[in-house]
């Protein structure tokens, strides 16, 4: 992680994001409407959001390739349990770095996430890391969309449509 700083205490983990703001203002002009829209979210790292990712636990991981007229194609689907339930579901696509990492036991999942940061990568795509108790994902991808299903929101017009996003429907 660049920008958010996990530190290991005695009594679990601190996260300080509070360089997060200042990050996204510098960057926020060039790119595309779908990241701008996730990292610049007002809830990105306020932890008493249910749209927060901090907490969340993975449920899914997809890896799909498909013959195209471009080539044979990548993407990758991150379904990940919300900290206060329902279903939270990132895609990315045009996938050039992929990478697990599982410290626990053969009976352990991931665990809780503890912090996430996307930023631009090297080059013309972007980096996603998530950081979870027993382990990490990082990718590297230049095509991203986000979808939330099922996400407990403080109110139901936030549901529907948020920071510029459509949800899909839950079902």
């Amino acid at each position: 992680m660049d920008i958010v700083v996990l530190t290991e205490t005695r009594d679990g983990y601190d996260i300080d994001a509070s360089g997060w703001d200042a990050h996204v203002a510098r960057i926020e002009a060039g790119l595309p409407e779908a990241i701008r829209a996730f990292v610049g979210a007002p809830w990105r790292y306020d932890f008493q959001d249910p749209r927060c990712l901090h907490d969340a636990r993975l449920q899914e991981l997809v890896i799909r390739e498909a013959e195209s007229v471009a080539g044979r194609g990548n993407e990758v689907v991150l379904v990940l349990e919300g900290a206060w339930g329902g279903r939270i579901e990132l895609c990315y696509q045009r996938i050039t770095r992929l990478r697990l990492d599982k410290s626990g036991g053969p009976d352990d999942g991931f665990g809780d996430l503890l912090v996430e940061e996307m930023v631009p990568a090297d080059g013309q795509g972007f980096q996603h890391e998530l950081a979870f108790t027993e382990g990490s994902i990082l990718l590297e991808f230049s095509g991203f969309s986000e979808f939330r299903l099922d996400v407990p929101v403080r109110d139901a017009a936030a549901h529907d449509r948020w920071d510029g996003i459509s949800a899909a429907p839950a079902g």
